[in-house]
């Protein structure tokens, strides 16, 4: 694939999420015009896009242009795809010429909608559902609009009462049978939603369904079942970069680490007025494999019931385990962090694990995170895969990385975005594609380990990031441009209770101090350490991906 790495040399960082794939589609249809290579990769990433993603605006048109370029499906798709390319698209922008009034009336629907959603009111929410989806021409476009957060909601029978609101035909009833589908996969146990993927007609959502089985499977232990199938669908798909990296995970799990090693972390705790919250926390801590650990705790200037929270704590873990520090006030949380990394101990620890006072462990989270770390004495921080708390568990956070591009030139009076960080799935539901471990650039700071050395190569906390926000990245940059990148665990996802503070900002003060930490991060580097840092971060990337593609292809053989 050499003219598509030369001309595509971010698409490694992953395809998890829709948006991925809309912006590497444009430019690899024009690519494979020019160049033959690159055709079936082309094609067989719109066939996955229009199976995965079928009602996200602009996917269909892709997936038309494949049959064009000479990829061949039956009628009953190609019916589909015909559909789905002439979706309208919700609050557009009218021309000049055109009235303005729908398109206003959509903006404040979708406003609506917004509220609605964060709300816990079901005769509310079904009633907005049932003027919007009855729709005739809007009908579906607003199912896509509405489809992820009604999932999120984790009431099961709202996601399925807004199918029947729409108004199907024998034309798209292949499309309801696929929502249906997806449904099913994030909402009913693996056991009740398997036969449900199964009944999906393979000639019409052969990609998606082949996919979805095989994580079913995953999650209901079937590992055997499951390698078979994802691996069949990954011959058939080997460009898919989170398939490849899965996949090898489940072939070559990483190792776990073993009960001693647990002699060298110390677990550092800090917490303000979060005082049932830090409770549970610490129960999950209490029940899982920690082995010879220490922790400390940090009271950072609570007026609730934080203290006693603590004290109880340590009676449970042992004064000699449990050491509690307690501030006269909120100091913020680089400082928090700071005072905890100046201790003696942690300084004498190899690894410093921070976490969050609103997150709930796994049993083995410490073994999982210290294992993967094993002879990797470069690895500045190990962190994990972020899910909400609540069932369907939609992913947070995983592996962040850099797009390897020059910095943005700011436009004149404009704010500069200049680090150009890709989140590649805060906000989704979570698919099961974000289960790898490979080095980046940075990790989620609700719970990560970091390496004792990085603080020594490549400083603390910056104080300037107070209260919080962004203080984890460019702890990471920093540790990143001394030789020491971050290490991410996916098959270890914890529990988070909370967003993070940029999602939880409700008034204009918070945002304000959110976006400001963002421009002191944006002006911080210079373009010379961005390039360099985005260079070396593509090249971790694709050194990891192509030595578990030959993994994969020595394994199991791939037909050119």
């Amino acid at each position: 694939m050499p003219a598509f790495t030369e001309h595509f040399s971010g698409w490694h960082l992953g395809m998890g999420l829709p948006e991925t794939l809309l912006g590497l589609l444009p430019g690899l249809f024009q690519l494979a015009r020019r160049d033959p290579e690159c055709k079936n990769i082309t094609m067989g990433m719109a066939l996955w896009g229009t199976q995965a993603h079928p009602l996200t605006p602009g996917m269909g048109t892709w997936g038309i242009k494949s049959l064009n370029m000479g990829l061949k499906l039956g009628p009953a798709f190609t019916r589909i795809l015909l559909l789905t390319a002439k979706l309208p698209k919700l609050a557009e922008a009218p021309s000049e010429t055109d009235d303005d009034t729908e398109y206003k009336a959509e903006v404040e629907a979708m406003d609506t909608w917004h509220a609605l959603a964060r709300q816990d009111d079901r005769k509310l929410i079904l009633r907005f559902l049932t003027v919007t989806l009855g729709n005739s021409t809007k009908g579906l476009s607003w199912l896509q609009h509405v489809w992820q957060d009604l999932i999120h909601l984790g009431k099961p029978e709202i996601p399925k009462a807004a199918l029947d609101m729409v108004e199907w035909t024998d034309s798209t009833q292949p499309l309801k049978e696929r929502m249906e589908a997806d449904w099913a996969f994030h909402c009913l146990s693996p056991e009740k939603a398997l036969p449900i993927i199964e009944k999906l007609d393979p000639a019409l959502w052969g990609l998606w369904r082949t996919y979805a089985g095989g994580e079913l499977l995953l999650r209901m232990g079937k590992k055997g079942e499951a390698k078979g199938i994802l691996a069949a669908l990954w011959k058939a798909i080997p460009w898919h970069v989170n398939l490849t990296l899965k996949l090898h995970e489940i072939f070559k799990a990483p190792p776990m680490g073993e009960i001693e090693d647990t002699a060298n972390v110390t677990i550092l705790v800090y917490s303000w007025n979060k005082a049932e919250l830090l409770a549970d926390t610490l129960r999950s801590l209490l029940d899982s494999d920690i082995g010879q650990a220490k922790i400390v705790a940090l009271d950072n200037g609570s007026d609730d019931a934080t203290g006693d929270v603590l004290l109880k704590a340590q009676k449970e873990f042992g004064a000699d385990r449990f050491r509690v520090e307690t501030l006269p006030v909120n100091v913020g949380a680089p400082a928090a962090r700071n005072w905890l990394l100046a201790l003696p101990e942690v300084k004498a620890s190899k690894w410093a694990a921070f976490l969050d006072d609103d997150i709930i462990l796994p049993k083995d989270w410490l073994l999982r995170l210290l294992g993967p770390a094993q002879n990797r004495d470069n690895i500045g921080a190990v962190g994990c895969r972020i899910t909400a708390a609540a069932p369907p568990y939609g992913l947070q956070s995983a592996d962040y990385n850099l797009f390897p591009v020059p910095p943005n030139d700011p436009k004149a009076e404009m704010v500069p975005h200049r680090v150009l960080v890709f989140d590649n799935c805060a906000g989704s539901l979570d698919s099961g594609l974000f289960t790898y471990t490979r080095p980046c650039l940075s990790v989620s700071g609700c719970c990560h380990m970091i390496n004792i050395h990085s603080i020594e190569k490549a400083g603390e906390f910056d104080l300037r990031y107070t209260p919080s926000q962004f203080d984890d990245l460019d702890r990471d940059i920093r540790s990143s441009l001394a030789g020491m990148p971050a290490l991410f665990v996916g098959g270890l996802a914890v529990k988070h209770i909370q967003h993070s503070s940029l999602a939880k900002s409700k008034d204009t003060k918070q945002i304000g101090q959110v976006m400001g930490n963002k421009l002191k991060l944006d002006t911080k580097y210079t373009d010379e350490e961005l390039i360099r840092l985005g260079q070396d971060n593509q090249q971790w990337s694709w050194n990891d991906l192509e030595e578990k593609s030959t993994f994969l292809v020595d394994r199991l053989g791939l037909s050119t």
